[in-house]
């Protein structure tokens, strides 16, 4: 099992990331909304020091970084 984790400015992607990673709905875990780009990535980093095996899921350039940020976490089966 993997974890993926990452943040992203449009929840609504958070389901299209799921799906093209092959991810299980059940482990999906969304946080947020984080004030800031900065505040979503002192999240990101902080989790990424807790997890041991993990995927980082980089979106497309996103801009925006006094809007609000969400962050998001899934697993995927080893299999993918």
């Amino acid at each position: 099992m993997k974890i993926l984790i990452g943040v992203t400015k449009n929840p609504g992607k958070v389901k299209d990331y799921l799906k093209q990673h092959h991810g299980q709905d059940d482990t999906l875990t969304e946080v947020g909304p984080f004030a800031s780009r900065m505040e979503a990535l002192n999240w990101l980093v902080y989790l990424k020091s807790r997890i041991g095996h993990f995927q980082e899921i980089i979106p497309a350039s996103q801009v925006g970084d006094d809007e609000l940020w969400f962050g998001f976490t899934f697993e995927q089966d080893d299999h993918h």
